[in-house]
């Protein structure tokens, strides 16, 4: 029964650590990278309002012209323009990143130019 008791309570107290240890959310100085919201059904510009982007920043860094439709989905576009999805979301990330580090307080509490 002892040795019952003393796993039980090994097991209990593993718990209680691993539940108060320091992750990433409890850290406010560390810093937490943008996640691209993209999917392959979007058209570019509902993938520009799901991430906050402008719309001519994204057709600029992937090499479409302003004169193509809105009508086409990312996979059509993937294929039209030699790109990737994943290409598209790491455009987005590096952006978004970016803008997000220049936000950041500094220790005087303002942000950093």
């Amino acid at each position: 029964m002892s040795i019952k008791s003393l796993i039980i309570v090994l097991l209990v107290s593993i718990s209680i650590a691993s539940c108060n240890s320091n992750s990433p959310e409890n850290k406010p100085e560390e810093f937490v990278s943008f996640v691209a919201k993209v999917d392959s059904s979007m058209t570019l510009t509902q993938v520009a309002k799901a991430n906050n982007i402008g719309e001519p920043y994204l057709r600029t860094k992937l090499g479409i012209r302003k004169n193509v439709g809105n009508k086409y989905t990312m996979v059509e576009m993937t294929k039209r323009f030699d790109f990737s999805i994943d290409d598209l979301k790491k455009i987005i990330e590096d952006v978004k990143n970016k803008q997000a580090a220049k936000k950041k307080p500094n220790k005087t509490g303002e942000s950093s130019k």
